[in-house]
This record gives C-alpha cells, structure tokens and sequence, in this order.
C-alpha cells in the first residue's frame, strides 16, 4: 500500500514541474500553469502524507527533571 501512495506522490511533484516547463516551451498560459501546479500540488499531499507522517512522535525520556 505504500508503494501506490508513493507513486500518486511522485505523480502529483511530476505533475507540480510540468507546469512551469509547459510555460517555458509555450504549450500553455500562465494561468492554466496556476491550475496545473494546484493539482500537482492537491495529488502529492493526497500521496505523501499516509507514508510521511505516518509515526507519531514519542516523547524520548519520561521523567523530565526541572
């Protein structure tokens, strides 16, 4: 199940840097660039965030001396 979020993460930061490399060649306008990079953008939390944040964080000591 990783492996899927993996890819729909990958798929969405590839989807992220094609915008501005379609601008730069012309193939599309700066404001279909701006829709392009918002579902990049929508695509990689969709993906990364059940494998990045998957652990929550433990405290490390349980006694704390002040």
């Amino acid at each position: 199940m990783n492996s899927v979020f993996k890819a729909i993460a990958s798929g969405g930061l590839l989807l992220t840097a094609a915008g501005p490399i379609l601008v730069l060649t012309g193939a599309i306008d700066v404001p279909t660039n701006k829709t392009v990079m918002l579902a990049g953008m929508i695509v990689w939390f969709i993906g990364a965030i059940p494998w990045l944040g998957g652990k929550p964080l433990q405290p490390a000591d349980d006694q704390v001396e002040i």
